[in-house]
């Protein structure tokens, strides 16, 4: 902000008003000079229009955003499988609780303990496939249509409801609202806030499938012992957004100038493919023996195209001229490979990754590649377990332990406890299983690792491995196998 007139600078203006505006400009240049660049508004910069700057866009903004990134889930093959590869490596087949009940901090027996975490998980699994209001889903298929519907559209809400069906052990269930439906009549993003901001209520638009009747329904953000009514999830970027925003967002232009760019080059690639002969009429006297077939549509319009191997005669005086672009150029890969990358490197997923495609790298690069997309992914996991999943975990084994079914003692004084649990998701494979076996191995032989992250990184529950493998072992021994190694030696 340039220096303000001072007292010789307002004498001076009184006096001479072109001297004191060159002594401003002047000033204003000096300022200009000691500031940042990076907010220039010379003519080099005169074009750089900056918009709104509010931490949540406004309607009109968040709903082209949320139109344009479903219409390229639905037609952009890049789009769609960024989507797709996201959401397989977020969630995968389904996140799962690990109880991790700590007797000491509960001050009841590491028996007890134990037990109590085998219940916790078993009503979890027990609840699970009915986790629908609409008896349609799993807790496993919501999970995977919430995290698509954050990436497509920046968010989604869960109403937790509860249900009188009496074939339900467990009552509660969830019903998924998309983000179009989260507005009001005099809001349209739908969220009452209270004076610190918090989120006192939401309403939801629904419109009658048969009369297209328009309603408005509003629920409470929390119950009066502060159970959430409504989870509403999305990725927080800025202090005080309310909605999110699509995770294509910063690329969605890139996304539809390389699907254009890539139909282009497809149609030119098609003329080029077509074989034409043109043949031009000798005299207007042959011109009924050579015709074949009319030039004109039924309204007389002339039909121009090429398909592959037209015939066609020409008039007389007329000739043929063909347009060769010389496309795709030399350009062309290098260019779609930049363009790809870009998009990648903003939604945090490595080229490789994004377009499936290892044909140039090697082991060292390919591995860098997938602990780089493992570590997008695992930070991900971990967000939408705590802000979707535990919310709801909580909801379920409170409900366990009012119906009698999860016996804790002081449940509500130590509820944080009794609900404390570690999601783990699906494997992520190996590049090489010997050196990454090998390399597990020493982590957990030198303590920088244990065997409950090894198997957890694989997807698996170590307690449950470990006593397969008792299982496995004992069976042997009555059988009286023993292993390859132990005959060798």
């Amino acid at each position: 902000m340039p220096t303000k007139p001072n007292l010789i600078d307002r004498a001076i203006r009184s006096i001479s008003p072109v001297w004191a505006a060159k002594r401003m400009a002047a000033r204003f240049s000096i300022d200009k000079a000691l500031s940042y660049k990076g907010a220039d508004t010379s003519r080099l910069r005169n074009d750089w229009i900056i918009g709104t700057d509010s931490s949540t866009p406004d309607a009109w903004t968040l709903s082209t955003l949320r139109s344009r990134s479903r219409d390229l889930n639905r037609n952009d093959p890049v789009a769609s499988g960024a989507t797709e590869t996201m959401s397989v490596n977020i969630v995968g087949q389904g996140l799962r609780p690990q109880a991790r009940l700590r007797a000491d901090r509960l001050g009841i027996s590491k028996k007890r303990a134990k037990d109590l975490t085998k219940a916790a998980e078993s009503i979890w699994q027990e609840w699970c496939p009915d986790a629908d209001a609409a008896n349609r889903l799993s807790f496993d298929e919501i999970q995977f249509i919430a995290i698509r519907k954050i990436i497509e559209d920046g968010e989604i809400s869960a109403l937790p409801i509860m249900t009188n069906e009496p074939w339900r052990k467990i009552k509660r269930c969830l019903e998924l609202v998309e983000a179009r439906r989260l507005t009001s009549h005099d809001d349209p993003n739908g969220i009452k806030l209270g004076r610190r901001g918090e989120p006192l209520s939401y309403t939801f638009k629904s419109t009658h499938p048969k009369t297209f009747k328009t309603t408005y329904k509003t629920i409470a953000a929390r119950d009066d012992r502060g159970r959430k009514k409504v989870i509403h999830a999305f990725p927080t970027k800025r202090p005080g957004q309310i909605r999110g925003i699509p995770v294509f967002a910063p690329v969605l232009t890139y996304f539809k100038d390389l699907a254009d760019y890539m139909e282009a080059e497809v149609v030119a690639a098609r003329v080029a493919a077509c074989l034409a002969v043109f043949i031009t009429k000798g005299d207007s006297m042959t011109a009924g023996a050579l015709s074949m077939g009319d030039t004109t549509d039924a309204a007389g319009n002339r039909i121009q195209g090429v398909e592959p191997g037209m015939v066609s005669y020409l008039d007389v005086g007329e000739n043929i001229n063909v347009v060769d672009p010389k496309r795709p150029g030399d350009s062309f890969s290098p260019f779609i490979e930049s363009i790809l990358r870009m998009i990648g490197m903003a939604i945090g997923m490595p080229y490789e990754l994004l377009v499936k495609d290892f044909s140039k790298t090697n082991y060292s690069s390919a591995r860098a590649a997938l602990l780089e997309g493992r570590r997008h992914f695992m930070s991900w996991r971990h967000w939408f377990a705590q802000k979707f999943c535990q919310p709801i975990y909580d909801l379920v084994l409170e409900e366990a332990f009012l119906r009698g079914h999860f016996d804790a003692p002081n449940f509500y004084d130590n509820r944080v406890e009794y609900t404390r649990a570690l999601w783990i998701g699906g494997g992520w494979g190996w590049v090489d299983p010997v050196k990454e076996v090998e390399s597990s191995n020493r982590a957990i032989k030198y303590n920088l690792s244990t065997l409950a992250e090894e198997a957890a990184a694989q997807g698996r529950d170590w307690e449950e491995v470990l006593e397969q493998r008792k299982r496995e072992e004992d069976l042997a021994k009555q059988l009286n196998l023993t292993d390859e190694e132990d005959n060798e030696s």
